[in-house]
């Protein structure tokens, strides 16, 4: 039997998906020992008692450190880690619902790099037409995420990687090291660690999981009956009123968005006059004030 290690981050508020995530990786994730590591600055919370939990005092930041740091948090336990075979990080709002083999998300001998990716939900398409201009890397030679138009392969998203033990830590060995030059140089990539993550895979030999591993929450009512049980994980809405919002989520914000008959106005109100707006920084605010769908 295989030993996986699930490293999971819950800093804040973020605590509110850890149960649904727990449960559903201990029952629909198979053939594998699992043991979590969950880096968080809740004291109590379901599940922190069990034997299988590995609880790590950890300090909020505020976005976007809490996310772009991740690298460092994670070697913090390389000790420990490196005793397992596979080490997988899930985004808190990760959630299973259905069965998944370790050998789905395995790397092969063939995948050099030890590394699994998944493909970005909203960049999902083949790239075969050579469209990969198109993708959001990080385009600034200053960065250490830099990626020159007509590199890379596809966009992968920053919720959902992992691999061989090895293979992981020294992406976080290098990563780390990446963006904390990059901060040092008073740069943020343009994805914080998912810019970095695109920069390290893109001419690298790794497996890249389908959309099925990481499919939005808000679409799976589109889908028809049949190719619902395709899905293995869904990336739960963040901006969804019964989430309380990502700006709430994150500690941006005090305020909830309202889970009522009026979210669905109030938030096509605001993305319609945002439409107007000519600053994107103004715009995007407005436009997810009340959340989006």
């Amino acid at each position: 039997m295989k030993k996986v290690a699930i490293l999971y981050i819950a800093l804040g508020r973020y605590i509110c998906f850890w149960k649904d995530f727990y449960e559903s990786c201990e029952e629909k994730l198979l053939n594998c020992e699992k043991h979590y590591f969950v880096w968080t600055d809740n004291e109590t919370f379901d599940y922190s008692e069990a034997k299988n939990v590995t609880v790590i005092p950890a300090k909020k930041m505020g976005w976007p450190y809490d996310t772009v740091l991740r690298f460092e948090m994670f070697l913090q336990k390389a000790k420990e880690l490196e005793k397992y075979d596979y080490i997988y990080f899930f985004n808190a709002n990760m959630q299973f619902i259905n069965y998944v083999d370790l050998a789905e998300i395995a790397p092969q001998s063939w995948h050099t790099s030890g590394i699994v990716a998944g493909i970005h939900p909203g960049h999902n398409g083949d790239v075969d037409d050579g469209n990969v201009d198109g993708y959001p890397y990080e385009r600034r030679p200053q960065s250490t995420a830099y990626i020159p138009f007509g590199h890379g392969k596809h966009y992968v998203c920053g919720a959902f990687n992992g691999g061989i033990s090895k293979g992981f830590l020294k992406m976080c060995e290098v990563l780390a090291k990446n963006v904390r030059t990059d901060l040092d140089n008073g740069i943020e990539a343009v994805v914080d660690d998912e810019s970095h993550l695109n920069a390290y895979v893109a001419d690298k030999e790794y497996l890249l999981a389908g959309r099925a591993y990481g499919f939005p929450e808000g679409k799976l009512k589109y889908l028809k009956p049949g190719a619902k049980v395709m899905v293995k994980i869904i990336s739960r809405h963040k901006d969804h009123p019964k989430y309380g919002g990502a700006r709430w989520l994150r500690g941006q914000t005090n305020r909830k968005i309202p889970n009522n008959f009026m979210s669905p106005i109030l938030i096509g109100f605001c993305r319609t006059i945002s439409v107007f707006i000519p600053g994107k920084k103004l715009r995007q605010k407005v436009r997810t004030y009340f959340g989006s769908y």
